[in-house]
């Protein structure tokens, strides 16, 4: 069993007892050396969840004596002058939201642009902004009669395009639109993209996504919806198979290169990239040159599911846990060598940590600040070229609800910045090392970015303090950037860097950057337990890193390895297709 911070009670009581005898008794790990995607991207990790045999140098934790008072455990991170770096993917973190939430956006559109501007990341591409989700089922191109559109479908109006083109001037996102595969018509379909794609700035939609979730399709809930309606007639597939989504997709591919030629078709958008890879296999098995990317989603934990003892039961427990990002990589693992392996890049357009709207008391806890960095670069690691994280108005999993009076942003919302923080202009992950006890749940991230600056996140998941020493390719002051909050569980009280955000998306307080400076055990920092810290220094000029550019060639096969975490992991698990037919994200 797991305790709450992820770690074993007999080994924590274990490595304490062991480390009052000998320093010895520790029982180091190593980080895993990242793993290329198709655009040589890659990863690095620290901890136990990651083989040693990847590791630089086995480094040993060095002892000292704890302050009085405190159970302090140790930990030393190595990066080493001459680490080797891989490109971070161009626009890798952007969110995805349903065709509804736009206009409660914008509302208070000033705030909501604020709010976008803290996620986009200068230098490394625009924020890429997917818009569909199961709203993607319910909506129709309407430049006439929006009004009688029935109670279950949403009218795309010519209003709404304007709006959504004055969102893409100001704040220069990319577009993913999601077309309607369920209730509409490729026809139909296309007359929208067709609209869309000549409405709003050239280049600006870089994907049409068809479909959303169609492995988990249930003919008996869209009757039952389209039943409301009783003038309403919506002819409807009995079911959707790998072989029918395939038939679809290249008749909406045919029209779709009439009406909008150039833009490139994104699917299958699947609900289990694991459990549903036949999909991904049977869409690519032709090589057709209309599918521009491999497309799925990723929740780790349900709200469906209602037994606790179901290991995708969410709890904060579980979401700190090894297994809530360790599992991540084996998920998306298959997918990510198929397409690959096709020359396709590789997108989770939806991820969140519970689906079915989120759960009270885990998906707005600070445990999804945590939660959300280490996700995020365990899947860049994985080879996974892009994350869309998905925002649901008005849904307690989204980071944060906008009404035209206030933002109220969630723990979430911090760790989403505190990951952008991390990156920048020409970002590239450094492989690094880090030994720590086996009873600590604790991970690392380092990135150099231009100018010579090198960033190092380090979470602690722990329910312990964590002292770490950072002997890093540098000599001069660090700062220090932390995301704390009074505990795990805490759904507000949580700051970055000292300071909250307020009601209008601006920063409340001063920020409380700490300056450190290198001494006989390197950079030494300090995290309370249940929180992280992002270090960052300028790399010393003499130190000369080994770079490893990404492949230039346009079509290539690409090896993915995918390293086994040793840990059982929770089942990704979507709202029973019986029962309502989508997965309410």
């Amino acid at each position: 069993m797991l305790t709450e911070g992820g770690a074993r009670p007999g080994r924590r009581v274990l490595a304490l007892f062991a480390a009052a005898i000998a320093g010895g008794a520790l029982l180091v790990t190593g980080i895993a050396l990242a793993l290329p995607g198709s655009d040589g991207a890659t990863g690095t990790a620290s901890g136990p969840q990651h083989p040693a045999e990847f590791a630089s140098a086995p480094v040993t934790t060095p002892r000292r004596r704890a302050a009085k008072g405190a159970a302090v455990s140790e930990a030393v991170l190595t990066i080493s002058p001459n680490a080797s770096m891989t490109p971070v993917p161009a626009s890798y973190f952007g969110l995805s939201t349903e065709y509804w939430a736009l206009p409660l956006f914008e509302q208070n559109t000033p705030v909501f642009e604020r709010v976008l501007s803290l996620l986009h990341v200068p230098g490394n591409g625009p924020l890429v902004l997917r818009i569909g989700g199961d709203s993607a089922d319910h909506s129709f191109w309407m430049p006439k009669m929006a009004s009688r559109a029935p109670a279950w479908e949403f009218a795309v109006t010519p209003g709404f395009l304007a709006r959504l083109r004055g969102l893409v001037e100001r704040d220069r996102v990319k577009l993913i639109v999601d077309l309607n595969l369920v209730t509409d018509t490729p026809l139909t379909a296309a007359t929208w993209a067709h609209a869309a794609e000549t409405s709003l700035p050239r280049g600006s939609i870089i994907g049409f996504e068809v479909g959303n979730e169609p492995d988990i399709y249930s003919h008996s809930y869209w009757a039952a919806t389209i039943a409301r309606s009783p003038l309403e007639a919506r002819p409807l597939p009995l079911e959707l198979t790998p072989d029918s989504y395939v038939s679809d997709f290249y008749a909406y591919a045919q029209v779709l290169g009439e009406g909008a030629p150039g833009v490139p078709l994104i699917g299958p958008a699947v609900a289990h990239p694991r459990v549903s890879l036949k999909w991904i296999k049977t869409l690519i098995a032709d090589e057709r040159p209309d599918l521009g990317a491999v497309s799925a989603h990723l929740y780790p934990y349900s709200a469906c599911v209602k037994h606790a003892s179901n290991s995708s039961y969410p709890t904060v427990a579980r979401l700190l846990s090894l297994e809530a990002v360790g599992q991540l990589a084996k998920d998306v693992a298959g997918a990510v060598r198929i397409a690959h392996d096709a020359g396709l890049k590789f997108g989770l357009t939806e991820l969140n940590s519970v689906t079915c709207r989120g759960k009270a008391g885990v998906s707005n806890t600070f445990a999804t600040a945590l939660w959300a960095p280490d996700a995020l670069f365990t899947l860049m690691r994985a080879g996974v070229d892009s994350v869309n994280l998905h925002v649901r108005a008005r849904t307690i999993n989204a980071p944060f609800s906008l009404t035209s009076r206030a933002l109220t942003p969630r723990p979430l919302l911090y760790g989403l910045i505190m990951f952008a923080r991390t990156l920048g202009a020409d970002a590239r992950l450094v492989r690094l090392q880090m030994s720590h006890p086996r009873s600590l749940n604790l991970s690392a991230w380092a990135v150099r970015v231009r100018g010579d600056m090198l960033h190092v996140l380090v979470i602690d998941k722990s329910n312990r303090t964590v002292r770490v020493d950072l002997h890093l390719p540098a000599t001069g002051p660090a700062t220090v950037q932390r995301l704390l909050a009074p505990s795990a569980s805490s759904t507000a009280g949580e700051t970055l860097d000292g300071q909250r955000l307020g009601p209008d998306g601006t920063w409340i307080g001063t920020r409380m950057t700490q300056t450190i400076t290198a001494g006989t055990h390197g950079y030494v920092v300090t995290l309370p337990r249940r929180s992280a810290a992002l270090v960052g220094v300028r790399i010393a000029p003499r130190v000369t890193s080994t770079y490893a550019p990404a492949p230039t060639t346009r079509r290539h096969r690409t090896k993915i390895r995918h390293r086994s975490i040793g840990h059982s992991g929770a089942t990704i698990v979507a709202e029973q297709p019986g029962r309502r037919g989508v997965r309410r994200a």
